[in-house]
């Protein structure tokens, strides 16, 4: 576990119930984990822990707990929750930390924690940091036997998350249908009731609470969302469709064609009603701001600029979008993963909330999705991911190896680059376009995103045409 522990989205690794690979977790790890954020939180705090539908959750749980407790911290267990519903809760049950054990959208051997501040942002690349060092050094706190921490059960946080979201926004949705793919993850419970909350029509697929995933994988990709695309597709009812990964903190919303609605075009589409709703009320010129990652498209700025609204952009991850936020106070942030953050609410990405937001914004619109998308321009955007030939780190000799590999091809092929971006991997602007090569911050990926204002099929080509350079290099 030497090393870098957090990637962009807390620790995320294969579960063993014993390994000496530092690309395993295992019940001693989390152990050491608790032990070294209790030492950072000095003892005797309030923890929050919430966990996903995954087998190898529970074992992480308990060896967590203990070495929490073992600090003097007061932990309080959610038991199966979303990751919004964690991140939410901190608030409610004055936390000075929670911790989730997630792996999100990854496949179901994955298991892993994030660490989150009492404002729902999960904790700072600084503060993995310090929780690394105490880790590594085993430099944990000791406490008396009359000083261990105590386990509190809550049990009717999904109660309490809905209420707060119903309490904001109301809605009488008794005209909608929608259909509801959770994917067999920690959403089955809360989505639903909160739909029901709202009057909402549903229909439910894979909508049963599993850890292997049986009804589908765990991320709401395109190639994952079949079932639920047919049948919107085949039905004369449904509204919009949708789904959503492990541990919920991923929403992808599908109109009533079957299509799925691209996320950075939804999130367009969000803060241009919500500057059309709130501007020179809640919203003013200084927190006309929204937050989005390097690999957006950019349409934001087309879109939203004209409006008088600023698009921040990010290094990858929500945590990074939440920071952003934070420090230059905008109103709404997302990703093209499809999560979404609403900073009033609080700063962690909440897909719940967001369902809400989309609901509300169609009733009082009285438009379908599918023509509200029509206001939002469909850029040739591409993004293709391939696994990597050895799950490393990108080194700066590695982007450097990137950046002259990529400056000799662009140029032999007449494009003129305009920008090099290391903001997070490596991003070339050019003349009509742009290319973003990054590896994946949760698994052993390389991925490759790009845009060009020619057409689709010029975006996909450069994308080709930099996997070969990659494969070169033999990254892929």
């Amino acid at each position: 576990m030497a090393g870098i522990m957090f990637g962009t989205s807390g620790i995320r690794r294969v579960f063993q119930n014993y390994s000496e690979s530092d690309v395993m977790f295992t019940p001693q790890m989390a152990l050491d984990v608790g032990l070294a954020l209790g030492t950072y939180l000095k003892g005797n705090s309030n923890v929050v822990i919430g966990k996903d539908i995954r087998t190898s959750a529970l074992p992480i749980e308990y060896a967590l707990i203990s070495g929490l407790v073992s600090t003097g911290c007061v932990v309080k267990a959610l038991g199966i929750v979303t990751t919004p519903t964690l991140a939410m809760s901190l608030r409610f049950l004055k936390a000075d930390a929670g911790v989730m054990i997630t792996a999100s959208h990854n496949t179901p051997e994955y298991i892993g924690l994030k660490i989150w501040n009492p404002s729902g942002m999960g904790y700072t690349p600084e503060q993995e940091m310090e929780i690394e060092r105490i880790y590594n050094e085993k430099a944990f706190i000791n406490i008396g036997w009359d000083e261990v921490g105590k386990v509190t059960q809550i049990d009717d946080i999904n109660e309490m998350h809905i209420l707060d979201i119903t309490n904001r926004i109301a809605i009488d949705g008794s005209n909608f249908n929608v259909i509801v793919d959770p994917g067999n993850g920690a959403g089955c419970d809360i989505v639903p009731r909160l739909l029901s909350a709202y009057d909402v029509n549903i229909i439910t697929l894979n909508a049963q609470m599993d850890g292997k995933f049986p009804g589908r994988q765990s991320e709401p990709s395109k190639e994952n969302l079949v079932q639920i695309s047919r049948f919107l597709k085949t039905s004369n009812q449904e509204d919009i469709g949708i789904a959503l990964d492990g541990d919920a903190d991923r929403v992808i919303f599908l109109d009533e064609d079957g299509e799925i609605v691209d996320p950075i075009r939804l999130l367009a589409l969000m803060a241009k009603y919500y500057i059309k709703k709130y501007k020179g009320t809640l919203l003013t010129e200084e927190n006309m701001k929204v937050a989005t990652a390097i690999n957006s498209s950019s349409l934001m700025e087309d879109v939203l600029n004209p409006l008088g609204c600023d698009v921040i952009r990010t290094e990858v991850g929500d945590i990074k979008v939440a920071i952003a936020l934070k420090e230059h106070g905008g109103f709404l942030g997302g990703e093209t993963s499809g999560t979404y953050i609403w900073p009033k609410n609080h700063l962690g990405p909440d897909s719940i909330f967001t369902i809400a937001n989309i609901l509300n914004m169609l009733v009082e619109v009285g438009k379908p999705l599918r023509d509200l998308m029509k206001e939002i321009p469909e850029y040739p955007f591409c993004e293709t991911k391939f696994r990597l030939k050895k799950d490393i780190p990108f080194t700066e000799d590695i982007n450097k190896e990137i950046i002259e590999e990529m400056k000799e091809t662009l140029e032999s092929i007449g494009k003129k680059i305009t920008n090099i971006n290391k903001m997070d991997g490596v991003r070339f602007d050019y003349n009509d376009g742009w290319i973003l090569i990054r590896r994946s911050g949760t698994s052993p990926y390389l991925r490759i995103t790009g845009e060009s204002s020619l057409n689709l099929k010029a975006s996909q080509d450069m994308n080709d045409l930099t996997k070969e350079k990659m494969e070169k290099l033999n990254l892929i």
